[in-house]
């Protein structure tokens, strides 16, 4: 059993900071008027907007869609005027001034002391008032993101953290009972894997540091007028998992109990997994574990100033579309001396020196190294989370690394040369970006004669909205989705026009399937009316004949048909049975064989035939 650290013992500074209670200005907005843009107006109706048409100079229509409209009035019209014309088109019609937004600004008191979120000193940032003022105005947009802290547990009832907790609603506190049927017993603020059982109600121990620090980094209530801004608070809906498995002053514990809170984790939620801890010991099922799960797990690198091309370190250095490994970045840009580094093995840097948050007790301090950089990319990534419907692991993994900020000081030492930045992975996709396709391919087919033959051939075409081809299988019958679902049917090659052909022989429905990369499956029917037989059926499907003797099959094809009747008879072991060309078997000796009826175009029936 691997021993994990939490990369505590190697910190660089910590600078315990005492400040004075800052007085912020409050300013009432009641009395006063919301900015507009003159002369603007956003209309809606239930009706197509879309088609919305000028009228006589009075309205220029500025930007129209389905169901809403920007207008402009003209200097000389009648805002009523206006309102009636458009009401005759459509009834249901409302009308409100272009309200204009003002960007926002945190209100916590020692947010100043946050130098990665913004640096005053001249030195880099991850872009987090960009990333701030993006999201103040998706907020309504936005969806509930749950990370998963996973370490020495963290102080919940921190008055700057407590409103951020995740908690199992299903459970009830402190009854002593399993109340949801999870396997744990008073889990409603998370759990303590370490000892197995519920996580403290105020853990003030300086064993919960490290927890408590990261936990803040991520989720620290914002804009409470109380200590700091967590990056991940801004979107009003990140929740954080308390998931203690680091104990006593090291801070270690076990894989063991690491696989356990994942397993808890996922099973329990979250979406992302903060790991400020490590191993130099490759662990297997620890691999198994993260390998399996649909959540993202962020790592850290390591404090110990190693390549990690020579040493790797784990979970960070797993070669998995859900691990994200972080070294320590100093405010100046550069790499703080003691940080693991690896330009195959650490994807990013983030700020992690001097890094001011939360610690137990109500209190903050600066705490050093990879642990507090690995939880500045884990809130980035919530925001992602957030923002973007159905984005996945291997997604925010993937945004999150192609929109570092380059630093030609991070050359050779991450995988991107560059460290984390808020908000160029937020803006770069419109938020149904990676919202998981859910629309069924499209299917045409149609039943063409062939000339000189009775036969005919089905020509089908298959589209997908991704783009991609889709596959696409037949078979004869009425067959259903779930039938194809087994992985049943034909292949049919579609060509560069996505068309592919079948020639059909036998008169009946033809069912079509097709499915794309993501599920969604269609069935598609034709019916093909080539004259032929289209049944064929043996007196027996089992008969028992003796060694030396002979029995005659009787065979009986549909009436309707005029080609394909002729019927060729072979058997599966001649050893055992021999059969004629018109049917007659001959048993040869003991065994099992079968005896197969096969019409020119194609249909067959069986009979097993045992020689005794």
């Amino acid at each position: 059993m691997q021993r994990l650290t939490n990369f505590k013992r190697v910190i660089l500074m910590i600078t315990i900071v005492t400040l004075m209670a800052v007085s912020i200005p409050v300013t009432a907005y009641g009395d006063e008027q919301p900015e507009t843009i003159k002369k603007e107006y956003i209309i809606t109706s239930s009706g197509d907007l879309s088609a919305v048409k000028e009228e006589g100079h009075i309205v220029d229509v500025i930007l129209a869609d389905s169901h809403t409209a920007l207008i402009k009035l003209d200097s000389a019209a009648n805002l009523d005027k206006a309102r009636q014309m458009l009401t005759d088109q459509f009834p249901d019609l409302t009308v409100q001034p272009n309200y204009v937004y003002e960007t926002t600004s945190v209100n916590d008191p020692y947010y100043d002391l946050q130098w990665g979120l913004l640096n005053t000193a001249g030195g880099v940032d991850i872009g987090f008032e960009e990333a701030q003022n993006f999201i103040e105005s998706k907020k309504p947009m936005l969806k509930k993101t749950v990370v998963a802290v996973i370490d020495t547990g963290f102080d919940f009832t921190h008055n700057d953290l407590v409103d951020n907790v995740w908690i199992n609603k299903d459970e009830i506190p402190g009854n002593g009972k399993d109340d949801d049927g999870n396997g744990y017993v008073d889990d409603t603020y998370g759990y303590d894997f370490s000892s197995s059982s519920s996580v403290t109600m105020r853990p003030t121990s300086s064993e919960y540091e490290h927890g408590t620090h990261c936990a803040g980094i991520i989720g620290a209530v914002s804009n409470n007028n109380i200590g700091i801004t967590g990056i991940a608070s801004i979107t009003d809906k990140v929740q954080l998992m308390n998931l203690k498995v680091l104990a006593g002053n090291d801070g270690e514990g076990s894989s063991f109990n690491l696989i356990r809170a994942i397993k808890y984790a996922e099973n329990n939620g979250a979406d992302i997994c903060n790991l400020s801890m490590g191993s130099y010991g490759n662990d297997t099922a620890l691999y198994t574990a993260i390998a399996k799960s649909k959540m993202l797990f962020v790592c850290a690198a390591g404090n110990d100033g190693r390549n990690l091309d020579n040493m790797r370190v784990y979970p960070g250095s797993y070669d998995l579309d859900n691990v994200i490994c972080v070294a320590n970045m100093k405010s100046n840009g550069t790499l703080n001396r003691l940080s693991n580094y690896s330009s195959r093995y650490v994807e990013l840097a983030a700020p992690g020196t001097e890094i001011y948050s939360t610690v137990p007790g109500d209190k903050y301090r600066n705490m050093s190294g990879t642990s507090m950089a690995t939880p500045y990319v884990s809130g980035v990534a919530a925001l992602l989370h957030s923002y973007y419907n159905g984005i996945s692991a291997a997604q925010m993994r993937q945004l999150i690394i192609e929109h570092t900020t380059y630093s030609q000081n991070l050359r050779g030492r991450t995988e991107t040369s560059g460290y984390l930045n808020a908000y160029e992975p937020l803006s770069a996709y419109d938020s149904d970006a990676f919202k998981p396709d859910e629309t069924a391919p499209v299917v045409t087919a149609s039943v063409v004669d062939i000339e000189g033959s009775y036969k005919q051939k089905l020509v089908i075409t298959a589209t997908d909205d991704s783009g991609e081809t889709p596959e696409v299988r037949y078979v004869r019958g009425d067959k259903t989705l779930a039938y194809f679902r087994g992985g049943k049917g034909y292949d049919v090659n579609l060509d560069e026009d996505n068309t592919g052909s079948k020639t059909m022989a036998v008169p009946s429905v033809y069912s079509i399937y097709a499915v794309d990369s993501s599920g969604n499956d269609v069935l598609y029917q034709v019916e093909c009316t080539a004259d032929a037989v289209k049944s064929i059926k043996l007196n027996y499907i089992k008969k028992t004949v003796k060694q030396g003797k002979t029995y005659k099959l009787k065979t009986t094809l549909s009436k309707s048909g005029t080609y394909g009747r002729k019927v060729t008879y072979t058997s599966s072991k001649k050893s055992v049975a021999t059969v004629s060309s018109n049917g007659k078997v001959t048993a040869k000796k003991k065994g099992i064989t079968t005896i197969t009826a096969k019409t020119e175009n194609g249909l067959t029936a069986k009979c097993k035939i045992v020689v005794k």
